[in-house]
C-alpha cells in the first residue's frame, strides 16, 4: 500500500492490474495447447489392466510399475478424450530390466492395442540383435508402417542406445497439418538430448482413444521380461517434434507394408549428425512485458489523479 493513501484509492488500480495479467495468462494458455490427460502418479491414476500383479501403481514410489512378458498379451492403458488432430505426449522412463529380445511400449492407440496393426503411434525400448535401441512406430488404417530406431543403418547417423537403470524423458508427437510424427528422448537427470527423429508422410491415421503398454501380438521370447516404472505421463493437443532444417539430405526409409518390405517415401536427415527432435518452446515474455508496462501507465495515471 502506497504510504497516506486510502485503501479504496487503490482499488481501481489493482484491478486495472489484476485484468492485464490474467489476459495474459490466457494468452500464454492458448499458446501451449490443451492438456487433455496428465498424472505425476501421487495418487492412484485407475490405469485398466489385464495383469495387475505385475503391472500396478505403486503407492510407494510414486510411480507405476510395469513388468512385461512376451506372448501373455498384456495390456494396460487409460481412455483419453482425443478424437483427432495433432498432439505431444511426455513421460519419464525408469527402466529397471529390459532383457534380451524384450521390449517397453508406450503410446497412443484404439481398443484392440495390438502392436503390429493400426491404427497406433508408439515409443519402444527393445533389447534385440542391434542392442539396446529406441523406436518410433506408425500403423495406420490401412496397417501401412512408417518407423525408425536408433540404430545407424535405420535412421543414417551413429547408433545410439539406452541403457537400464538410467531415467529418460520422451517425448512424441504428430503434426496432423504437416504429416510428420516425430520423438525425441532426452536424459532426465539433466535434459540432456540422446536421440530423436522426425518421420515424414505420416497419414491416414483413425481412431485412437487410450494411452498404453501392450504385448498383443509379441510373440517373440515368453521367457523374458521388460520391468520398469513409468512416471509424470501428460498428452496435450500440440505440434510435435519438429523436422531439422539443417541441410537436409533425402534419405529413404524402409517401411514395412502388409505383404513384405517396400521402401515409402523419404525422410530428411542432416547428413553429419543424427536430427534431434524438438519442440519450439513458447516465449511470450515480450507480449507479457508490454501488458506489465501499461500496467505501470495505468497505475501511475491513476496515482497521479489522486
Amino acid at each position: 500500500m502506497l504510504k497516506g493513501s486510502p485503501r479504496r484509492h487503490l482499488r481501481p488500480i489493482v484491478l486495472a492490474f489484476l485484468v492485464l495479467v490474467s489476459g495474459a495468462g490466457l494468452a500464454r494458455g492458448a499458446d501451449t495447447g490443451a492438456t487433455i490427460y496428465s498424472t505425476d502418479f501421487s495418487s492412484n491414476p485407475d490405469w485398466v489392466t489385464n495383469n495387475p500383479y505385475t503391472n500396478h501403481w505403486d503407492d510407494v514410489t510414486g510411480m507405476f510399475h510395469y513388468e512385461l512378458r512376451d506372448s501373455t498379451n498384456t495390456f494396460v492403458y487409460k481412455r483419453v478424450p482425443y478424437n483427432s488432430g495433432s498432439f505431444e505426449i511426455s513421460y519419464d522412463l525408469f527402466p529397471l530390466r529390459t532383457e534380451y529380445q524384450s521390449s517397453f511400449r508406450f503410446g497412443l492407440g484404439n481398443r484392440d492395442m495390438y502392436i503390429n496393426q493400426g491404427t497406433t503411434i508408439f515409443s519402444e525400448f527393445e533389447n534385440g540383435p542391434y542392442g539396446d535401441i529406441m523406436w518410433l512406430r506408425v500403423i495406420d488404417q490401412q496397417n501401412q508402417r512408417r518407423e525408425v530406431s536408433s540404430y545407424s543403418q535405420s535412421y543414417g547417423g551413429p547408433s545410439v542406445r539406452f541403457a537400464d537403470g538410467i531415467p529418460y524423458h520422451v517425448v512424441i508427437g504428430y503434426d496432423q497439418e504437416h504429416r510428420t510424427a516425430g520423438i525425441a528422448i532426452s536424459f532426465l537427470s539433466n535434459g540432456s538430448s540422446l536421440w530423436g527423429y522426425t518421420l515424414s508422410s505420416v497419414s491416414n491415421l483413425g481412431y485412437m482413444d487410450r494411452l498404453y503398454m501392450s504385448t498383443i501380438g509379441d510373440f517373440e521370447n515368453p521367457n523374458t521380461v521388460a520391468e520398469g516404472n513409468i512416471d509424470n505421463v501428460s498428452m496435450q493437443l500440440a505440434a510435435p517434434p519438429a523436422p531439422t532444417t539443417e541441410s537436409p539430405t533425402a534419405t529413404s526409409l524402409t517401411t514395412t507394408l502388409t505383404g513384405g518390405e517396400t521402401p515409402v517415401g523419404t525422410t530428411t536427415r542432416p547428413p553429419t549428425s543424427p536430427p534431434t527432435a524438438t519442440t519450439p518452446e513458447n516465449t511470450p515474455i515480450p507480449s507479457l512485458l508490454a501488458i506489465l508496462a501499461a500496467g505501470i501507465g495505468v497505475f501511475l495515471l491513476l496515482a497521479r489523479k489522486r
